[in-house]
This record gives C-alpha cells, structure tokens and sequence, in this order.
C-alpha cells in the first residue's frame, strides 16, 4: 500500500514539524492556543504514517473510494478551520488595535491640554513673581 521510505519519510517530517511548534511555544514564539491545532495535525500525520491501514478503514467507513480522497477531503476541512480560527483571531486583534488607537488618541489630547494649563500656570505665577518684585 504504502512503501516504508514514505512512511518513514512522513514520521520524520511530521516529527519535525511537532518538534518546531513544541520548541516555538517553550520560547514563546508561538501561543499554545494558535498552536494547538498544528499540533495536533502532526500527531494525526504521524499516527496515519505509522499505520497506513487506518487511513483505509476511516475512508471505508466513511464511504471513500479511495483512502486518499478521504485524506483531501480532512486536509481541507484541517485548513478551512484553520482559516477561520485565524480569522477569528485577526478580527479580535483589529478591535483591540482600534480600541488602542483610540486611547492613544484621548491620552495624547489630555497631555497636550495638560502642557497647556501648565504653561499658563507658568505664566501666570511668573507675571505674579514679577508684579510682587516691584
């Protein structure tokens, strides 16, 4: 069905994949929660690679011709979730920046009505120290 190297080739690149998304989240790279379904892509990749039989029961089960239309069709379906996830999250994130924006903006217009009273209070107190001298 499938040949050994393949297999073997698929455990290995799978493998590695799931090593560099562990070792992202440990050095923070990457947050566990926008990880966790890559993670769990690779170990189904890998559990697939090590027992091609299962790919050909789930597509018998399922109604496949063959097992590989299975395997596209779950591919898609892993990317459409994908996809919407990060849609999710950009959507999310495009609220906070605008919320920020506008907290920057409000700072900003505080500070400069604040720099302003001070430096009338500056000139007031200096025009009082003056008229106090004479």
């Amino acid at each position: 069905m499938i040949s050994i190297k393949l297999q073997l080739f698929l455990v290995i690149i799978s493998f590695a994949g799931l090593l560099m998304f562990i070792n992202m989240i440990v050095k923070y790279k990457l947050e566990l929660k926008y990880s966790l379904l890559w993670i769990f892509f690779s170990l189904v990749t890998i559990i697939l690679a090590i027992f091609p039989d299962l790919s050909k029961c789930i597509s018998d089960l399922l109604g496949f011709e063959k097992p590989v239309n299975a395997i596209f069709l779950f591919g898609i379906i892993l990317t459409l979730i994908i996809i919407f996830s990060l849609t999710i999250t950009l959507s999310s994130n495009q609220t906070k920046i605008k919320q920020l924006t506008q907290e920057i903006g409000i700072n900003k217009l505080e500070n400069s009505q604040l720099k302003e009273e001070i430096n009338n209070l500056k000139t007031i107190l200096k025009k009082e120290i003056s008229d106090h001298d004479e």
